[in-house]
């Protein structure tokens, strides 16, 4: 035990082994302060925490093998007062728990500040991981370009002198044109220095053609590859991260990353202000060394622009990211409201929905309009800040000439650099705003890229395909992360043997679906156990666990590609024969009847609702699942589909060792599973087989399957009678199907 989190007052001290090689941060619990700090380093996946109740608590005990992130949110979301933390190191074959390091329970100040329990742990971690900030990360994304870069500021350096020399000539020439005797330098003739400065001029054009394009082109270059990375870091999230936010992923993927790559990252922004600091600097120089005295005059006016400039880039920052925040929710809207056209036409709801968009579109306007106004007044001041400066060197200046301290060529000199100087500041002010703006979205970026899924991908055992075993729930509770407080499955057990095929039912809400999304996971348990061969499915890799599963969900999804393509999803490897072998076993003769066959386009939409079903069908039939989960597959389909789709299903299950779980309602698909089980409240309510639970009187499932009755039929009577009718005419060598057909039951 490394300490106990109590509510009274005092600061805990937490050491803490973790597979971070740098992990040290402050947190507030409750009134208890914690420092966490890193002792040694652990490979990944070697770390584990288990969180359990000091004191009698509701929390059950959580003990799981996790990452670093993952310990962090699992800190966030359990620890509590009352509570014992304890880290231990686990391996394959035993479990240690690690020694008291130091567990140090004081008197500290600020916990007389008597925080409120709200704030539990709410400024844990506030930087990343790696301990970069939202700058240095973005200045990394251009390490591949190191190269070019080097090249772009070496002619960055080449047209940014000759630039430079430009006031110096024009200061001479003036001298020149106004002296009794004028001389040219190295003897040189008017003409001849004149096309020598024209090669000058040519030569910087070409390199600042050069700088452009290459930091242009460096910056295509960082969007993409900042844009796959964050594509490929949002797909492996856990699904209720991606599905909860579809739009703004979409934003942070698009605007973003544009805003991170293309505004500030090495490209315009960067070039220019990179360009500014050599223009600003050199001309610098280059006044003080034509006149210190009017230098220092012009500099009087820099610090109060430059304090000016970071409160602006300040505000500019947070007004970005809120902008961002703003413009991803109005994509969210956008995207629902444009995916789901038919339902918003059929139930007339475009005003709804036009308002709804115009209401976030206001939100960014009303930023934007703030963004403006901000703009406005600095750079209105900063631009009467630099004519005054302007006015002072000509009055001042004037005196100098007059007085015979300085010439009227070194007058406008000066002058000149002054321009550039003050042109240099003003893109340095422009790259700061860019830069603001870009850390802005750069935090929404890198909050995908540093998440850490919580179920994750690849770490655990790699589990064999031809792998297979009973499947159990033990002891299961599980509520959803954004519905904490509606516990959706309660201390639920069920355990389905090697090639049985058990029917899930309940009314909705029942947590049916659930238990398929656990056996998937999408979401792991919050407390208790699914086991696969006796063995955690969380001791697995997601992505093996995953390839021994064939899915067909109730509203099947089809990707723009032709129709093997479809069946082929996620199997790239499989054969053409493979995949006709696959669509054969799914009833899926409509294939053979098309024009082009397998090599059809079809896109989301294309097919109907029986023939999306089966072709879902047969792209789960092609990775030879050991588990079959259908989740109300023909709930949504004609009677003649639904018959091929069940027929399809039974075939294969009676030529493979494949576990069959599925959701359904209907009785003619219920009918067909071996066993049966009632939910009624995340919890088990009633197991048998169809015949033995619509035989008994009081059976919760008969009691279903009698309202679902009496809902196609409300003038029906004796229904209960009639499901008893329908249960003595199952047999066991066929299975009897029940269609329901203008408010009657008919008998086929």
């Amino acid at each position: 035990m490394l300490g106990v989190c109590t509510r009274g007052t005092g600061t805990l001290r937490l050491q803490v082994l973790s597979a971070s090689p740098a992990l040290c941060r402050c947190a507030q619990v409750g009134l208890a302060s914690v420092r966490i700090r890193t002792l040694v380093t652990l490979p990944p996946r070697k770390a584990g925490i288990s969180v359990t109740p000091h004191s009698s608590s509701t929390l059950s005990k959580l003990s799981r093998p996790l990452t670093p992130l993952d310990f962090r949110i699992q800190v966030r979301n359990q620890i509590s007062s009352g509570l014992q933390v304890r880290l231990n190191s686990t391996n394959d074959t035993k479990s240690s728990t690690i020694r008291d390091k130091a567990t140090d329970v004081t008197k500290s100040p600020e916990a007389q500040s008597q925080q409120p329990r709200s704030s539990l742990l709410s400024n844990i971690f506030s930087k990343s991981p790696q301990g970069l900030s939202s700058f240095t990360k973005i200045v990394a994304l251009a390490k591949p370009e190191k190269k070019p870069l080097l090249i772009a500021i070496g002619l960055l350096f080449i047209s940014a002198s000759v630039s430079m020399s430009i006031p110096f000539t024009i200061g001479r020439l003036i001298d020149f044109f106004s002296a009794a005797n004028p001389e040219i330098p190295f003897g040189l003739s008017l003409w001849q220095a004149s096309g020598a400065l024209l090669l000058l001029f040519t030569a910087a054009g070409m390199a600042n053609a050069g700088r452009a394009m290459l930091m242009r082109l460096s910056a295509q270059r960082i969007v993409a590859r900042l844009r796959e990375r964050l594509f490929a870091a949002s797909i492996r999230q856990e699904v209720e991260f991606v599905e909860k936010g579809e739009g703004d992923v979409l934003s942070r993927l698009s605007v973003d990353s544009s805003l991170v790559g293309e505004r500030f990252s090495l490209t315009k922004d960067l070039s220019d202000g990179l360009r500014a600091v050599v223009l600003s600097s050199v001309g610098l120089a280059a006044m003080f060394y034509t006149s210190p005295n009017l230098t220092l005059l012009m500099l009087a006016m820099v610090p109060p622009v430059s304090l000016g400039a970071v409160f602006y880039g300040r505000y500019l920052k947070k007004l970005s990211h809120q902008t961002q925040e703003a413009v991803g929710d109005m994509t969210k809207v956008a995207t629902e409201s444009l995916s789901a056209l038919r339902t918003v036409h059929a139930f007339n709801a475009l005003s709804q929905e036009e308002k709804k968009f115009s209401n976030q579109v206001g939100r960014v306007l009303e930023l934007g309009r703030k963004e403006a106004i901000a703009s406005g007044i600095f750079f209105g001041s900063t631009g009467w800040s630099g004519n005054v400066t302007v006015l002072g060197l000509l009055g001042y200046g004037g005196t100098l000439v007059s007085q015979g301290v300085i010439t009227v060529g070194d007058l406008t000199s000066l002058l000149l650099y002054t321009a550039y100087v003050g042109n240099g500041l003003t893109a340095l002010t422009s790259f700061f705003s860019s830069m603001m703006r870009a850390i802005g979205a750069g935090t929404r970026v890198f909050e995908v890229l540093d998440r850490k899924a919580l179920v994750p991908l690849h770490d655990g055992v790699e589990l064999s395909p031809d792998r297979r075993g009973t499947i159990k729930f033990e002891h299961v509770h599980f509520e959803y992360p954004t519905r904490k407080d509606v516990k959706v499955l309660k201390d639920f057990n069920l355990e389905i043997k090697v090639g049985e095929t058990v029917a899930i039912v309940g009314e909705s809400g029942g947590g049916k679906s659930s238990v398929h999304s656990l056996l998937l996971r999408y979401y792991d348990p919050n407390h208790g156990k699914v086991l696969f061969d006796g063995q955690d499915i969380r001791d697995f890799s997601a992505t093996s666990w995953r390839r021994i599963i064939g899915v067909v969900p109730q509203d099947p999804v089809l990707f723009t590609g032709t129709i093997a393509e479809n069946i082929a999803f996620g199997n790239a490897d499989a054969t053409r024969e493979e995949i006709e072998d696959a669509a054969r076993e799914a009833n899926c003769e409509f294939i053979w009847g098309m024009p082009r066959g397998f090599d059809t386009p079809i896109g989301r939409l294309s097919l109907s609702g029986g023939q999306r079903q089966r072709l879902a069908f047969a792209r789960a039939l092609l990775k030879k699942p050991a588990i079959l989960a259908l989740d109300e597959a023909t709930s949504a389909l004609d009677a003649t589909s639904e018959r091929r789709v069940n027929d399809a299903i039974e075939k294969v299950l009676r030529s493979r060792q494949t576990t069959c779980i599925f959701v359904a309602h209907r009785l003619s698909t219920i009918a067909r599973a071996e066993r049966v089980v009632v939910m009624e409240g995340g919890r088990i309510v009633e197991s048998g087989s169809y015949r033995e639970l619509v035989a008994k009187e009081e059976s919760r499932f008969r009691a279903l399957m009698a309202a679902q009755l009496t809902a196609a039929d409300p003038s029906a009577e004796a229904v209960s009678e009639e499901v008893q009718e329908e249960a003595e005419e199952v047999q066991d060598d066929g299975v009897k199907e029940v269609e329901i057909v203008e408010g009657t039951t008919k008998k086929e």
